[in-house]
């Protein structure tokens, strides 16, 4: 006797929902987007009694359905046009209801279950027939369509563990190199030794990315220094280290057009060029061969790449910056040292000359210069006063101005006239100093006696005499400067009686020239008035007071070395 058609209902009722519940637990336990929707095409072969399934899993960029898997034999094309519009405000359809789907029909497929999730649209479950081709009742498609929905939850859930797992492992991968760039940068403030910077620089790189092959170039004082290289089969010449260095873009790679356009980039197997930060503002670049473990640059690796060679790039230019500084102050020491034997070469105090007060004083531009003065007491107790220029400042007019000094004193013992010494003096500086060197040069002989100075001007500033009645004469009798041709003519010499009141000035054009801050020169005239303005006062005060005056004028940028000689008659 057959069972009442109620109860029939009732157990396939309790059956379908004992599937959901049994389907549910599975899909939910699972985060593999295979398993779920292997798992819904067997519970549903199974459940629906049919031999043929697939998943057509919807891909947006293309908008069509690629076959994701399939069970039993349907001759379905790799990917599947279905409109989703067809399944506007409906789950499921028959293909036999609709006469686009009729190409599905005729590969096997009977019954079309729309896989989403809230309104994303996944994919397509597709049934063939049943077995004997018994219809699906309304039922049965929705239960079909319960297991299709919570396979849509697990392949959302699924994709969303996957995506968290990816997420934790960049976040995994950035935290790893955070503690790296931490690491190295402990390394490399506590190192001062450049090679040993270097080796950590190429250890992190070998061990942390599998990069054997690169080159670090730095721009230094214009010209392409390689920092550090490794693996390259040679090293680069300056003209490759000038185009690796003027790459515009900060991340460059190597494509077959610039392997073509530079050849070799092939020869040294370079892959990738990275522009650094360089805080001294010259470019610096880092050119990296292929990775060894055969992996391709990420997008993800230029950042790290570029923090670690700026952490590199900065400790290295730390190394070169201490070399400077210690290179500057060994300098500074031994100019400091010249100095002081340069200041020894000029008079601790002139020389007490009846009849006459003198002061005179040097200040110069640089550490050591050119500029010379002399105050030197003859055989009968003359004054020789000397004042020179070389040209050129630092240590070479320094050294010139040495040898003027102790050619002048190795003289002074001998009765040898100013004009026969001057040009004695001359061709020996010619001889001996190269063709760009000069030296302008006045020196005379003071005659307490009779109140007359002999002088020779060999090309320097004619001095100034002014007068106790105002008038001003400038000494200026001689010849050519020293050093700038052979002595073919005597130097003349020329004399002027100093009388009482009379004041004397002899200065190097560091005086004259000084400028102020609109290019305008100090010149002549405004040491006449600096002068005038002082008459009364002694040699050490009116010399006082041109110093003052000159460095108010130029703002105290003095240019040039600043010498002067005061006399006056008293």
């Amino acid at each position: 006797m057959s069972e009442p058609k109620e109860i029939r209902d009732d157990r396939r009722s309790q059956f379908g929902l004992q599937t959901i519940l049994d389907t549910s637990r599975l899909l939910i336990e699972s985060h593999d987007v295979d398993f779920v929707l292997n798992n819904l095409l067997l519970i549903s072969m199974g459940k629906m009694m049919v031999t043929r399934a697939a998943v057509l899993w919807y891909e947006p960029r293309s908008k069509s359905h690629p076959v994701m898997m399939k069970k039993g034999r349907l001759d379905l094309p790799e990917r599947v046009a279905i409109p989703r519009s067809l399944f506007k405000n409906r789950s499921s359809l028959f293909c036999a209801d609709h006469e686009e789907l009729q190409p599905l029909q005729q590969a096997g497929i009977s019954l079309l279950v729309a896989i989403r999730h809230s309104e994303r649209h996944l994919g397509i479950l597709a049934l063939g027939p049943r077995i004997g081709n018994q219809p699906i009742s309304a039922e049965e498609i929705e239960i079909l369509e319960s297991l299709v929905f919570m396979s849509g939850i697990a392949v959302a859930n699924s994709e969303l563990v996957s995506e968290l797992r990816t997420t934790n492992r960049k976040l995994d991968y950035k935290v790893q190199e955070l503690f790296t760039l931490f690491d190295l940068s402990k390394a490399f403030n506590a190192s001062i030794d450049r090679e040993e910077i270097k080796r950590i620089f190429r250890f992190t790189l070998l061990g942390q990315l599998f990069i054997r092959k690169f080159v670090m170039i730095l721009q230094r004082e214009g010209s392409p220094v390689p920092v550090t290289q490794n693996g390259l089969s040679r090293a680069l010449s300056d003209d490759e280290m000038t185009i690796l260095s003027g790459f515009e873009k900060n991340i460059v790679r190597v494509d077959d057009e610039l392997l073509a356009k530079h050849p070799f980039l092939r020869e040294l197997d370079l892959h990738l060029v990275l522009r650094l930060n360089n805080e001294g503002g010259e470019p610096a670049v880092l050119g990296l061969g292929k990775r060894a473990n055969g992996k391709e640059y990420e997008p993800a690796d230029f950042n790290f790449l570029i923090s670690i060679g700026n952490l590199a790039l900065m400790s290295i230019q730390k190394t070169f910056l201490l070399e400077d500084r210690i290179e500057k102050e060994r300098m500074e020491e031994e100019l400091q040292l010249a100095r002081s034997i340069q200041q020894k070469l000029f008079p601790d105090a002139p020389p007490e000359t009846p009849n006459l007060k003198v002061s005179a004083k040097n200040v110069p531009s640089y550490q050591v210069g050119g500029d010379y003065y002399d105050l030197i007491e003859d055989v009968r107790s003359n004054l020789i006063m000397a004042i020179a220029d070389v040209t050129g400042k630092g240590i070479p007019a320094s050294l010139l101005m040495a040898n003027l000094q102790s050619v002048l004193h190795i003289l002074q013992p001998f009765d040898i006239g100013l004009s026969e010494a001057t040009g004695q003096i001359n061709s020996l500086i010619y001889q001996n100093t190269p063709s760009d060197k000069f030296i302008s040069f006045f020196w005379g002989r003071f005659d307490h006696k009779d109140q007359v100075l002999h002088y020779v001007n060999a090309g320097h500033n004619p001095p100034l005499l002014i007068r106790s009645n105002g008038d001003i004469s400038r000494l200026s009798e001689g010849g050519v400067l020293l050093g700038a041709m052979p002595t073919l003519t005597p130097y003349k010499v020329g004399q002027a009686v100093m009388g009482e009141g009379d004041i004397l000035v002899l200065y190097t054009d560091g005086v004259t020239e000084a400028m102020n801050e609109l290019d305008e020169e100090f010149d002549e005239q405004g040491l006449i008035d600096s002068v005038l303005s002082r008459r009364e006062q002694d040699p050490s005060g009116i010399l006082a007071g041109i110093i003052s005056d000159v460095t108010d004028y130029c703002g105290n940028r003095i240019s040039d070395d600043l010498t002067l000689i005061v006399c006056k008659r008293t």
